[in-house]
């Protein structure tokens, strides 16, 4: 028998992989609350990201690689943030600005930036009322053409201007909110985010500084217009906890928490660096929710902080190092003294 050729996957094909098992349930969710244009819209990204690989495959001198999914992945993850009624053109620009950002470093392996959250904020930055602007759910949007139904803005624009929104937990808990496509159901998410887990892909020391900074940061600062410029954090507890119902279960935080910053190419490799980098990613989310005029905050402190990784790693490399060399001089230290 003839042998076969062996299949040489990527070295991040499990994450990429299993990231796009997760798009099926969250676009399964858009599918049952607006019809068949999310579904449309997310095979269009998946489908410009494969021709835009098939394009410039030539630039590394290898060919296409149809066992490197990151572009696709990364298509998907773009789809998921905006909304279902946003146009084609747009859904296909952003995420040819993605993978055009992924190549132009190198291809997989080598961006410094995550190239989601590139094509996020370019197409936000361009479009602003097309991406921030969300339909009701239950409206029937048509498969093509303009939307011409009525939309609103997400309550990332309200809790940006000091107010709480008035959807109910069990709304935030199964979508039936106005919001991007795959942010919506925070349990579908939250159900992904524990399959990443099992999975290995979650890494909790990055994962963890980040929620705590962005649960804390809004209960010891939170930005509401009901409540004194300055007060304690035991006081006004009820409008406390209702403001973290909506900061944790309402917009991009908790997608891009699960989803996104633990993408291994531009997440750092040592623990103490991860730390931080969860630490300085929530901080910067925080600050981009209350002062941007943009929604995508999570995506816009994921661009700022990817620029540290690296110089996060060669500190921590070499703390570890004058650790382990004092550790030695002590220990020889010891040995030499006479008893």
């Amino acid at each position: 028998m003839p042998n076969r050729k062996k299949v040489e996957r990527s070295a991040n094909y499990s994450y990429y992989s299993d990231l796009l098992w997760c798009t099926v349930p969250l676009i399964g969710m858009s599918w049952y609350y607006y019809g068949a244009r999310p579904v449309l819209l997310l095979l269009a990204a998946l489908l410009t990201a494969y021709l835009c690989d098939c394009a410039l495959a030539p630039l590394h001198g290898t060919g296409y690689q149809s066992h490197e999914p990151s572009s696709e992945c990364f298509a998907a993850l773009i789809a998921l943030l905006m909304p279902a009624s946003i146009s084609y053109p747009i859904v296909i620009s952003a995420v040819i600005v993605a993978v055009l950002v992924k190549e132009a470093f190198g291809g997989e392996g080598h961006y410094p930036f995550h190239p989601a959250a590139v094509g996020v904020v370019v197409a936000g930055i361009s479009w602003p009322q097309d991406v921030f602007s969300y339909p009701i759910p239950g409206t029937q949007l048509p498969l093509f053409g303009s939307v011409n139904t009525t939309l609103v803005e997400g309550m990332n624009a309200t809790l940006r201007d000091g107010g709480l929104p008035s959807a109910s937990t069990m709304n935030l808990l199964t979508g039936n909110v106005s919001a991007a496509m795959g942010t919506s159901a925070a349990l579908v998410v939250m159900a992904c985010g524990l399959f990443l887990l099992v999975r290995g892909h979650i890494k909790l020391s990055v994962v963890i500084p980040f929620f705590i900074f962005v649960i804390g940061l809004p209960w010891f600062f939170p930005n509401l217009n009901e409540l004194p410029t300055f007060s304690l954090p035991w006081e006004y507890i009820r409008q406390r906890f209702y403001l973290e119902k909506y900061v944790v279960l309402s917009g991009t935080a908790l997608f891009t928490g699960l989803f996104l910053i633990c993408e291994p190419v531009t997440m750092p490799d040592r623990r103490m660096s991860r730390i931080i980098y969860g630490a300085a990613l929530g901080i910067m989310t925080y600050v981009f929710r209350v002062f941007s005029p943009y929604e995508c905050a999570a995506c816009c402190a994921l661009l700022i902080v990817s620029s540290i990784p690296e110089w996060l790693d060669l500190i921590s490399h070499r703390t570890e190092r004058i650790r382990f060399m004092r550790e030695e001089e002590q220990r020889l230290a010891n040995s030499t003294k006479p008893e």
